[in-house]
C-alpha cells in the first residue's frame, strides 16, 4: 500500500530538494511544515515545466545531484483533481476525473486514507511513475468528501474500468 522505506526516503529527499529549488533555493530558507512549501513549488513547476531542468542544473552546480529516478518521475508529474475511492491491502484506488481510467496508487510512507483522514474524496494531488509503480506525491489539498451516492457511482465506474482493462497498477520502469 506504500513504498519500501528506503525508496520512499529517496523520493521524499529528491522531491523536496527539487521543489524547494524551484521556489528559489536552499532548503535552509524554509522552516516549519514543508508541505505548504512543496505545494507552492509544485504549483510553480506545473505552470513552468522548464523549471525542472533549471532546478536540476542549479543543484548539480552546487554538487547536489538529485536522484535520477526522482527526476525521471517528476518529468511525468500529473497534478490534478483525482477521485480517491478507497484503500485496498495493496494500493489505493484513484480514478481519473474524466473517468476513463483508474490506478492502483502507492503512498510514500503511509496509506492515502491516513493522509486525508478517510476514504472517498476528490482532491488535488500529484501522481508519478516511480520504480515501476504509480505513486502519490503526498502533497494533498482541497479534499472534498464524496457522499454515499457518489461513492457508489464511482465504485461502479471502477468495477467497469477494471473489467475493461483500464485499471493500471504497474508501469514500465
Amino acid at each position: 500500500m506504500f513504498l519500501e522505506r528506503a525508496a520512499a526516503q529517496r523520493f521524499i529527499h529528491g522531491y523536496s530538494l527539487i521543489m524547494l529549488e524551484v521556489l528559489g533555493g536552499s532548503s535552509r530558507r524554509y522552516t516549519g511544515n514543508l508541505v505548504p512549501w512543496l505545494a507552492k513549488g509544485r504549483a510553480k513547476l506545473m505552470k513552468k515545466p522548464e523549471l525542472l531542468q533549471k532546478a536540476k542544473a542549479s543543484l548539480e552546480a552546487r554538487s547536489i545531484g538529485p536522484d535520477p529516478d526522482v527526476l525521471l518521475a517528476l518529468e511525468g508529474l500529473d497534478v490534478r483533481q483525482w477521485v480517491y475511492l478507497r484503500d485496498t491491502k495493496v494500493h489505493s484506488i484513484f480514478i481519473d476525473p474524466s473517468t476513463d481510467r483508474a490506478f492502483g496508487v502507492l503512498g510514500l510512507t503511509q496509506p492515502i486514507r491516513d493522509i486525508i483522514g478517510r476514504s472517498g474524496a476528490v482532491m488535488e494531488t500529484g501522481l508519478v511513475r516511480y520504480r515501476g509503480r504509480i505513486v502519490c506525491d503526498g502533497v494533498v489539498s482541497g479534499a472534498v468528501w464524496l457522499g454515499p451516492s457518489y461513492k457508489k457511482s464511482f465504485g461502479e465506474k471502477f468495477k467497469a474500468l477494471k473489467a475493461e482493462g483500464r485499471f493500471y497498477v504497474k508501469v514500465d520502469a
